[in-house]
């Protein structure tokens, strides 16, 4: 296993993050960021040859088609960081339902225990994911109130302390987050779960604006990254990274809704108007990010940027040449690693049709058989390592085209058995080791986690008074090898 950081990433040394009490005397830190200061950062990024704020987003599509994930010859050797370790999730959500799921605090104090026990067992990464509402003025988007940022300082400055870098998200951005789509108004639930009532059980605000389409919210999402490239100008990159939003997926609109459904119906190629759907939203996305990314370099040209794949699972090809990192979340099946979750609709049994002497017989089957490997209820192997690794060929073409790669997010709820957990992770970190690439399990203390994950069948150590899943720690321990 290699150090606490990639070594591809080289600037030189900087200052340690200033106590709360002693901001004042930070110069380098942002104060009272106007919204004159985010439109003079984006005019600077326009400058320098990006899309501006306004114009590019809401252009039509490009002429040219998005590049090809093509393996290029000879292959690029890409070193990507080796970052091995949680997501910590106390400034997570303002919706205290989540509080019911998730045994975090909901105050933005991220614990040093954590970071201690991370770094004792050997990890050396934590990635944050924040809601923007936390610290932003709901009657002004444009208006931060610092105090509530001091715990995001705390959590770097335990970062620089234990070795562990720190990777700062906005899971909720203005406009955005991935939960709103289990809202029924959004229109990303399919047709059965709204027809049998088949909802999230957990209770989400949505954003009243959209991140893809509307001005103001675009504005509002650089402004925060604007102030944050400020606040920690001068922090070395191997210390601190931005990863801008949480799974893009910019929603369909109703004429895309509308135009799938038609294809569907009248049997015109279902599937050549999803894909041009799924790739003018993932161009959509690329163009959004253009923004933030070029408000940051204005100010903090070698800040390490993270981009998530679209969705969390599909590389974004229009933003190869911003060399930025691309994130993979790996749920992979999904039916398995969130079985159950509360926030998701309850997945409907899948249809499998038996055909005998000319004749047909449809049964019903669940998706998740509750093994792993997945097997289908004839003994057939639906879902083993082979699955998981073809699953990632587009990951590794990413990579072999010069793009460092990191999983940023991982891992099955807390109803998924043990005995599965292990077989899934084992066989999901060896296709990922293959990647040479690092990863982060969702959770620390969680559902997702090694601690406090309430998982049934677990045979739990004592741990400082957390239940500690002593077998899953040892896996994740041998697996640390990118």
């Amino acid at each position: 296993m290699k150090g606490p950081h990639s070594k591809t990433i080289s600037e030189t040394a900087a200052p340690a993050i200033k106590a709360p009490s002693e901001l004042n005397q930070a110069g380098h830190w942002a104060r009272g960021l106007s919204r004159r200061s985010v439109l003079k950062s984006l005019a600077g990024a326009a400058a320098a040859g990006l899309p501006s704020a306004v114009v590019q987003v809401f252009a039509q599509r490009p002429a040219e088609p998005s590049p090809k994930l093509q393996t290029p010859e000879p292959e690029v050797n890409v070193q990507n960081p080796a970052w091995y370790g949680f997501n910590l999730f106390e400034y997570f959500s303002t919706d205290p339902d989540w509080m019911k799921y998730f045994p975090y605090q909901n105050d933005g104090m991220f614990v040093e225990d954590d970071f201690r026990w991370i770094r004792d067992w050997g990890f050396n990464f934590v990635r944050l994911p924040m809601d923007y509402r936390f610290w932003t003025d709901a009657d002004d988007l444009m208006k931060i109130h610092e105090q509530k940022v001091e715990p995001i300082d705390r959590a770097i400055r335990l970062g620089e302390k234990y070795g562990v870098h720190v990777n700062i998200c906005l899971h909720r951005a203005p406009g955005y987050c991935s939960l709103d789509q289990q809202d029924p108004a959004i229109g990303m639930i399919p047709k059965i779960d709204l027809d049998q009532g088949n909802l999230s059980r957990v209770h989400i605000t949505v954003e009243k604006m959209n991140l893809f389409r509307d001005s103001q919210a675009l504005e509002a999402f650089a402004h925060q990254w604007t102030f944050f490239a400020q606040r920690y100008k001068g922090i070395s990159s191997e210390r601190l990274s931005f990863n801008l939003v949480n799974e893009p997926n910019p929603p369909m609109t109703p004429a895309e809704r509308e135009a799938l459904s038609a294809s569907s119906m009248e049997h015109k190629d279902p599937l050549g108007v999803a894909s041009e759907i799924f790739w003018g939203r993932n161009e959509q996305y690329a163009r959004v990010a253009r923004v933030a990314i070029a408000a940051i370099r204005s100010i903090d040209p070698q800040r390490l940027i993270v981009c998530d794949g679209h969705g969390g699972a599909s590389p974004v090809p229009d933003l190869i040449d911003t060399g930025v990192l691309q994130s993979r979340h790996d749920y992979f099946p999904m039916d398995l690693t969130l079985y159950e979750a509360e926030w998701l609709p309850r997945p409907q049994p899948r249809k499998i049709r038996i055909t005998s002497g000319g004749t047909g017989l449809a049964v019903s089957a669940p998706l998740y058989s509750g093994h792993w490997p997945e097997v289908n209820p004839f003994g057939h192997v639906d879902v083993d390592r082979d699955t998981i690794e073809r699953a990632m060929g587009r990951w590794r073409k990413l990579e072999q085209q010069g793009v460092r790669i990191h999983f940023g997010e991982m891992g099955c709820y807390k109803y998924t058995p043990h005995k599965v957990v292990l077989g899934w992770s084992r066989d999901t970190l060896d296709a990922i080791s293959k990647l040479h690439s690092g990863w982060a399990l969702r959770n620390f203390r969680g559902p997702f986690g090694i601690l406090d994950t309430e998982r049934q069948g677990t045979k739990y150590e004592d741990w400082h008074g957390h239940q500690l899943d002593r077998a899953l720690l040892n896996l994740l321990q041998k697996k640390m090898k990118a």
